[in-house]
């Protein structure tokens, strides 16, 4: 492959590329309008700024089409609408071509531009036309464009088989959690309770019970605001595990704060430590994590709750499972105040109940098969994270020559 290179006013790009403004390329034109008097439910999708918004029993186009979100938060976002579709005037169409392109080739490279940049700065963002055309694009020969999307879609068939991966991971968790909070495993004889039939040697306990009594501070919530102001947070330190890091089943490594060994010696009562439980007071009310090993402690925010499990009895990986069960979730929610955002207090949230078996050997056993579960789901997310960077950096180079392809 000729590697000769060549100057233009995207600088500089291979010698058989061109640079082309988009009006050079296509011609767009808005869709049809469609009032909520003319819908009509069928199976045809209908295409506005945002992708499909209904489904009618009508269609104005009987081939795929690429459009441009010309309306909206999200306008000039790329989609390919299905073969046949009603595309409204909230969307710009790529309706005529003006040179020969592979379409798949220019969906990613429209992407890589992100449109949504040149959208106004009304209340309502809009994009036209005349902000897309004067755009500038380097513009391989048809069989070049072919192969670098062919590579790219390659890339992100293997993203999209991952995702539908992940989707059934989540449900057989969700199935499993079900099944195995609250029946157990080959159990025959059950009883009667709150949360119905459950097996005979369980028990619904507090969560407050099952802290660690040895530890004066098992179960605590945060500081009260006036005790971590603004002025004893630093920039290395003691971090400060805040309502944005804690997720539903997992710590979220993001937004970092840090406070000084000596500020969080002073919050003695407020450090929580690697394994331990975090919940969050704030909604979604009483979702949890468990802190991350990466640090020997760390200080929580005002609004989390510590929960030191009392090993010798209860298995920490089940209780985490167990407050991430429907039934506990759902018990918290409904213990909740507040309008704007619900809120659950500490004295609330102690006296919740899990479903926990009486041998710890039971409560390990399943917890490890959920935790086996969510095990794979984190290789899933790795696989997809990985795949995702490999497709940036080829995009990177293939739509810009850096890197060229073999025909």
């Amino acid at each position: 492959m000729n590697l000769v290179e060549k100057m233009t006013i995207l600088g500089s790009i291979p010698e058989e590329w061109e640079a082309f403004k988009l009006e050079d390329i296509f011609k767009l034109r808005s869709g049809d309008g469609l009032s909520k008097s003319n819908l009509i439910e069928g199976d045809y999708p209908v295409y506005g700024g945002n992708g499909v918004t209904f489904y009618h029993g009508n269609f104005n186009y009987d081939e795929s089409k690429l459009i441009i979100g010309r309306v909206g938060a999200k306008c000039g976002c790329i989609h390919r609408t299905e073969k046949y579709s009603w595309i409204t005037d909230n969307a710009l169409v790529i309706d005529k071509s003006l040179k020969e392109y592979n379409s798949f080739f220019l969906e990613y490279i429209l992407n890589k531009i992100d449109l949504n940049q040149y959208a106004n700065k009304n209340a309502q963002p809009v994009i036209s036309g005349g902000k897309i055309y004067p755009l500038i694009i380097p513009f391989p020969p048809l069989q070049e464009q072919q192969k670098i999307a062919e590579i790219l879609s390659t890339v992100d068939n293997k993203i999209e088989t991952i995702d539908k991966q992940i989707i059934e991971t989540q449900e057989l968790k969700k199935g499993l959690m079900q099944s195995l909070l609250t029946k157990g495993i080959g159990h025959t004889e059950f009883k009667d309770s709150s949360l119905g039939l459950i097996p005979k040697s369980w028990e619904l306990i507090p969560i407050y019970e099952l802290r660690n009594k040895n530890d004066r501070y098992g179960f605590t919530g945060g500081p009260f605001g006036s005790d971590l102001k603004s002025e004893h947070y630093t920039k290395t330190g003691v971090k400060i595990i805040q309502l944005q890091n804690i997720g539903e089943g997992k710590f979220i490594d993001k937004g970092i704060a840090y406070t000084s060994e000596n500020k969080a010696d002073e919050l003695h009562s407020c450090n929580i430590f690697p394994n331990e439980i975090i919940l969050a007071k704030m909604a979604p009310v009483a979702r949890c994590c468990k802190v991350p090993a990466t640090d020997d402690r760390y200080v929580m925010c005002s609004d989390g709750i510590r929960l030191s499990i009392d090993t010798s009895k209860y298995d920490n990986e089940f209780v985490f499972q167990a407050l991430n069960s429907k039934y506990f979730r759902d018990e918290a929610e409904s213990k909740s105040t507040g309008t704007t955002r619900a809120r659950i207090g500490l004295k609330e949230l102690k006296v919740i109940p899990i479903l926990i078996p009486k041998d710890i050997e039971e409560q390990k056993k399943i917890a490890n098969i959920l935790r086996t579960v969510d095990e794979k789901s984190e290789v899933l997310h790795d696989k997809k994270h990985n795949y995702q960077e490999l497709k940036q950096g080829l995009i990177q180079q293939l739509l810009t020559g850096k890197i060229r392809v073999k025909i």
